[in-house]
């Protein structure tokens, strides 16, 4: 889709709020809301009406004819979810099986009635007889002589609905709390002015989108906002409608009739985020930027110290690529075939840690798969399909943090795919992709080269090893695209709260051309540019593994 939208169809969460089930996992919600929510939610609208308007008929037609919609809106804080038992709103004391023998006795009588209608009989007689039928047809329909009538009602049925008597079914609700309560759905064609004035008086009695607690005022977008979601080739899964949408919808409502289990129809088409950039033409970013797949750890496993962070990433690969087809996509594993690293941007494994707050402790709250923009469609396909069949193969496991990392005897890391923003702060793409001159880093760099020793040795031999160490960094912003900082500053200690030691980490090493381990320096950095960077921004040697994740700074604030 081009990024100029013609028309929109503006949602406003009057609660602040948004609740909503995601349609494959009922302990997850969904975000943004998806456009086959909103489609539904007019059609609904529509048919509640005493005498549908065949205007309003042909607004939605012409709607479910445009290609999948853009979507802004702005980050979104889920509510943390959990199970509450319901009494069952279905209970009833009549059996499902007088219902049943009631509907073909119904059915069986208006075929008579059918075959009276058409058949060349005596006017007196087939009044008559269709007179009787009638009679019959509204009887057998009485459900009240069912739970009236003396003897006709089964005591178990009737004391399931007692209060103190029913029964309760676990059901989930989960919520999101957006930054904005908005919602803008942008489509690129510009709809007729007898469309747009349909819609929006379709749009006025629209009051709720989805679940009953999403409250919602709808109406054409005054104004078109710039897409946060836009459809893509790959990404996410989002539920559109297609053409066809309004009469499929009528179908099913006639099977179900407001009383069976009902289905949403939908097309499943890819969305891919897109990336806030500043208007400022002097914003620049490293090649490391691009799409963040973020997984949340449960709270319970939030135990791992940012010094694990490539031994979490080493394990994560190795989960993702369990399911990935052979041959891995090189900018996936980050080699060609025949073992040499590639020289672009690949995939990066980056856990994150808690850190840049006043009581921040450095704990790892997730992991987020970094894809550069430059990676190739096919690749990402891939990295999709994987990351589904890892989350299909973990069906079964109770709980919502259903994916797991297994650590030995170190234990079992549980998480979950993020849909929508984190709780925690860390685990926003936003923090980590902000623009700023000042970066510092959330964990320390692997230098490129070794300058020396740091902490040892003669005065003057320290001094220049902290010089290449400068030099080192510089190098390291070069080789990701990035144009000299204008101030360097290296320590083993960190420069953010919550960040660990560099001497805290396990020595990293990387295997040279013949084989030989090479270990590289840790150290910690703050860098600071002419310009904006945007992110995320990592830097160093084991930047594909969790090393040298900048976190941005600005003016004013302090580690």
């Amino acid at each position: 889709m081009s990024s100029g939208a013609k028309f929109g169809i503006e949602v406003n969460l009057l609660t602040g709020r948004y609740v909503a089930t995601c349609y494959n996992d009922r302990q997850q919600g969904e975000w943004p809301p998806h456009p086959a929510r909103l489609f539904s939610a007019l059609v609904a609208t529509w048919a509640d009406a005493d005498d549908p308007d065949q205007a309003e008929r042909e607004a939605l037609e012409w709607l479910e004819s445009q290609e999948a919609p853009a979507i802004a809106a702005t980050d979104a804080v889920p509510r943390t979810v959990a199970s509450h038992f319901v009494p069952v709103n279905d209970e009833a004391i009549v059996a499902s099986v007088w219902h049943a023998k009631k509907a073909l006795k119904v059915h069986a009588l208006m075929d008579q009635l059918d075959g009276e209608l058409s058949a060349p009989t005596r006017p007196s007689t087939g009044t008559r007889t269709m007179l009787r039928l009638r009679q019959r047809i509204a009887k057998e329909r009485d459900v009240r002589r069912q739970v009236t009538e003396v003897g006709k009602t089964a005591s178990a049925s009737a004391e399931r609905m007692l209060p103190d008597r029913r029964g309760k079914q676990e059901r989930y609700f989960p919520s999101f709390r957006p930054d904005e309560p908005r919602i803008t759905f942008l489509w690129d064609s510009a709809a007729p002015e007898e469309i747009r004035t349909t819609l929006d008086r379709l749009l006025e009695r629209v009051t709720r989108l989805g679940h009953s607690a999403t409250v919602v005022s709808c109406r054409v977008a005054p104004d078109i906002p710039k897409a946060s979601h836009v459809p893509s080739t790959v990404g996410e899964s989002f539920r559109t409608v297609r053409r066809g949408q309004l009469a499929e919808l009528e179908r099913l409502h006639a099977d179900h009739n407001g009383n069976k289990p009902r289905a949403l129809p939908y097309t499943d088409v890819p969305y891919r985020v897109v990336q806030d950039t500043l208007a400022d033409e002097e914003t620049l970013a490293a090649d490391t930027a691009g799409d963040w797949i973020v997984f949340e750890f449960a709270h319970n496993a939030r135990a791992y110290p940012s010094t694990r962070v490539v031994e979490v990433s080493a394990t994560m690969r190795g989960a993702i690529f369990r399911y990935v087809e052979d041959p891995i996509h090189a900018q996936l594993s980050g080699h060609e075939p025949d073992g040499n690293p590639v020289k672009s941007p690949h995939l990066a494994f980056l856990p994150l840690p808690y850190v840049g707050y006043e009581h921040a402790d450095g704990r790892l709250l997730g992991i987020a798969l970094s894809a550069p923009k430059t990676l190739a469609d096919d690749a990402r396909q891939a990295l999709y399909r994987a990351i589904g069949g890892w989350e299909v193969s973990e069906k079964g496991v109770p709980g919502s943090y259903p994916l797991r990392l297994t650590f030995g005897a170190a234990g079992v890391l549980r998480m979950r795919r993020l849909r929508g923003s984190g709780l925690a702060v860390s685990l926003r793409p936003g923090v980590w992709q902000r623009p700023a001159r000042k970066w510092v880093s959330a964990t320390p760099i692997a230098l490129p080269r070794h300058p020396g020793r740091l902490a040892g040795g003669g005065a003057r031999a320290r001094a220049k090893a902290w010089r290449d160490a400068e030099r080192a960094v510089v190098a390291a912003c070069r080789h990701v695209g990035l144009p000299e900082p204008t101030h360097v500053e290296v320590s083993l200690t960190p420069f953010i709260a919550g960040a660990r030691a560099a001497h805290r980490f396990p020595p990293f090493s990387q295997i040279d051309p013949g084989g030989k381990p090479i270990r590289r320096q840790l150290v910690h950095a703050s860098v600071t540019f002419d310009h904006r960077v945007a992110g995320p921004l990592m830097l160093g040697t084991g930047r594909f593994f969790g090393l040298g994740l900048m976190r941005p700074f600005d003016d004013g604030q302090s580690p």
